[in-house]
């Protein structure tokens, strides 16, 4: 096995990742509202109730305040998740990093980790309204469009970077051979 070496991966590549991971998160989201007959504003206002409380299933919320309410507590919720996630994968072994299957794994299993806090915890305290929809979707749902999109992107740069790494080293190699 690869000694674990320093992944540099900065602050930004985890926050915009994570923004990248909700969007597609998001998009499952309303499909799955709207699939099931629900409107597909209902995960918009679900994600607004956090910082507006459960009067933002009323008519006291307009249609815009939960919209710009909702989009931004799912952006700022995602680009934590992709910061996170960006600390696990720095602590991945480096021969796992550039693995699709291995990272796939590990991003599930992220998402899921991602759907037992939001949903299990903070949402039981503090936001029953995200136990009002069907609990197994929403796992799936974090694990699939979420976790799952976190980890492509996360391979795909260290693959990026495996790659000028050994560019870089051939580049050296060559320059030393020619002295």
């Amino acid at each position: 096995m690869a000694r674990r070496r320093y992944t540099p991966w900065s602050a930004t590549n985890g926050l915009l990742f994570g923004v990248a991971a909700g969007v597609v998160l998001a998009l499952a989201e309303i499909v799955l509202a709207v699939s099931t007959g629900d409107s597909a504003l209902r995960p918009v206002r679900m994600s607004a109730g956090v910082v507006l409380g459960p009067r933002v299933f009323t008519p006291l919320v307009s249609t815009g305040t939960a919209l710009l309410a909702g989009i931004g507590v799912h952006v700022v919720l995602s680009a934590i998740s992709g910061l996170l996630y960006s600390l696990l994968d720095a602590m991945l072994p480096p021969d796992g990093r550039g693995r699709w299957e291995f990272q796939s794994a590990v991003g599930m299993l992220f998402g899921m980790f991602i759907w037992l806090v939001s949903f299990q915890f903070f949402a039981r305290g503090y936001y029953p309204w995200f136990l009002d929809v069907p609990q197994f979707p929403q796992i799936v749902l974090h694990a699939v469009f979420l976790g799952l999109p976190l980890a492509m992107l996360f391979t795909a740069a260290e693959r990026r970077r495996a790659l000028l790494d050994a560019t870089e080293a051939a580049e050296a190699e060559a320059r030393g051979a020619d002295l």
